[in-house]
């Protein structure tokens, strides 16, 4: 996983990314419980805070998660975000999607438990 501590799924959907009430149409290249990777052609800045709504529907489900997020690294082919809020139907919306594409739920629970609590004492 090299410095990331979540696992990252490869996960290509179409997402809409709202920065300063501007709304962009982008794809999301990889996801993370803690953060997303967006393929986009809009140029922010390291620390710009943005809304991410990304919508999914397959065969047997259907949903949209909403997220915000702050951009923590970007590249010419988009920004990496990492989220800020993650109201708990995104995140239990967001956590199926990874324990399918992943396959080990306890792995990518007990992941999530050490991020909430490294959150924790950085902002104490």
């Amino acid at each position: 996983m090299g410095k990331r501590k979540m696992s990252r799924v490869d996960f290509q959907v179409d997402a809409v990314l709202t920065v300063n009430d501007v709304k962009k149409r982008c794809q999301v290249r990889d996801l993370s419980l803690a953060g997303i990777y967006l393929t986009t052609d809009l140029d922010l800045e390291i620390g710009e805070k943005a809304s991410i709504e990304v919508k999914v529907s397959s065969d047997r489900t259907s949903g949209k998660i909403e997220l915000s997020g702050e951009v923590v690294r970007k590249d010419p082919f988009g920004v990496a975000f990492e989220f800020l809020e993650l109201p708990l139907d995104s995140y239990l919306f967001l956590r199926n999607i990874i324990v399918y594409n992943y396959g080990n739920a306890d792995e990518v629970d007990k992941e999530y438990r050490i991020h909430l609590a490294q959150r924790k004492l950085n902002k104490t």
